[in-house]
């Protein structure tokens, strides 16, 4: 009995990933968020974890569509070659309130492992530039950031 409950579970399972189709803003989040967990070359579950919990509340997602569009995100960030595809994305589609809250969101993933690396900073750096926002912007939000961390 079992088993036919769990092939019928595979079976709405692999029309629930057929069904879900990611805009491109959607992918191209997933990718940079993505990005940032990989930049210090270690992929770690809560930073997964935190990935799923970010793109389910900015994208109003279920936990099915979240997972397929993380696993989205990391099978074409691994061929991205460039940032400009994906923030160009990002700049075309999104104001500058939204753009910010990507940024902050980024930092969300970098503390998630309590692992603060040069080129995860770098990595902010490098797409806030490319999605339009200022240098003291950047800095202001990941000072705002940080203090609610801190109380």
């Amino acid at each position: 009995m079992n088993f036919i409950k769990n092939l019928f579970k595979k079976e709405n399972n692999k029309s629930d990933i057929a069904s879900f189709e990611a805009t491109e803003l959607q992918i191209a989040v997933s990718k940079i968020l993505v990005r940032t967990a990989k930049i210090d070359d270690e992929f770690h579950i809560l930073e997964e974890r935190k990935i799923l919990d970010l793109l389910s509340k900015y994208f109003s997602l279920n936990d099915t569509d979240s997972k397929n569009l993380l696993e989205i995100g990391v099978s074409e960030e691994k061929s991205a070659t460039d940032l400009y595809a994906y923030t160009n994305t990002i700049k075309k589609s999104l104001d500058l309130i939204e753009r910010k809250k990507i940024i902050e969101m980024m930092w969300q993933i970098i503390v998630t492992d309590d692992n603060f690396d040069p080129y995860e900073n770098n990595l902010v750096w490098r797409v806030a530039e490319l999605i339009g926002i200022s240098t003291r912007e950047r800095v202001q939000i990941k000072k705002d950031f940080l203090s609610t961390l801190n109380g």
